[in-house]
C-alpha cells in the first residue's frame, strides 16, 4: 500500500513536471520566434497591440492553432505554450483516476472523474457560452 502511494506521487509529480517544463519550453520558442521576427505572424493584424485589440474569431480555435503553428506563426507557438500549461492540471486529474482505479479505491474515482467532468465542462461548454 505504501509502495503504491509513493508510485502516485512520482507518476503525478512527473505529469505536472513535464507539462510545465514542455509549455516553458514551448513558449520560450514561441517568444524567441516573435523577438527575430518582430511579428506577430498574423500580418493583417500586425504588433501585438493590434492583435490585442482585435476581436478575429477567425483565430480561435484548435484548427487555426496548429495550422498557425505548422506555419511558425510566434504567437501561434505560444498559444501551444499556454495550451499545454491549461492541459496539464486536466491531464493530471485524468491520471489521477486512472492510478485510483487501478487500487481499487472507487470514492476517489468517483471524486476525480466529477472534477474532470467539472474542468473539461468550463473548458469546452461554459467558456465558449462566455465568449
Amino acid at each position: 500500500m505504501a509502495e503504491d502511494r509513493k508510485d502516485f506521487r512520482v507518476v503525478i509529480g512527473l505529469v505536472l513536471r513535464y507539462g510545465v517544463v514542455t509549455s516553458f519550453v514551448v513558449v520560450a520558442l514561441g517568444s524567441a520566434l516573435l523577438f527575430l521576427e518582430g511579428q506577430t505572424g498574423y500580418a493583417r493584424l500586425g504588433t501585438a497591440e493590434q492583435l490585442f485589440g482585435a476581436r478575429d474569431r477567425s483565430l480561435i480555435g484548435l484548427s487555426p492553432l496548429l495550422s498557425g503553428v505548422a506555419s511558425g506563426k510566434p504567437y501561434a507557438v505560444i498559444d501551444l505554450g499556454l495550451m499545454v500549461l491549461l492541459a496539464t492540471p486536466v491531464a493530471r486529474v485524468a491520471i489521477s483516476t486512472v492510478l485510483f482505479w487501478r487500487e481499487g479505491r472507487y470514492a476517489f474515482v468517483a471524486i476525480t472523474l466529477t472534477v474532470l467532468a467539472v474542468l473539461l465542462g468550463s473548458m469546452f461548454i461554459v467558456a465558449p457560452l462566455l465568449s
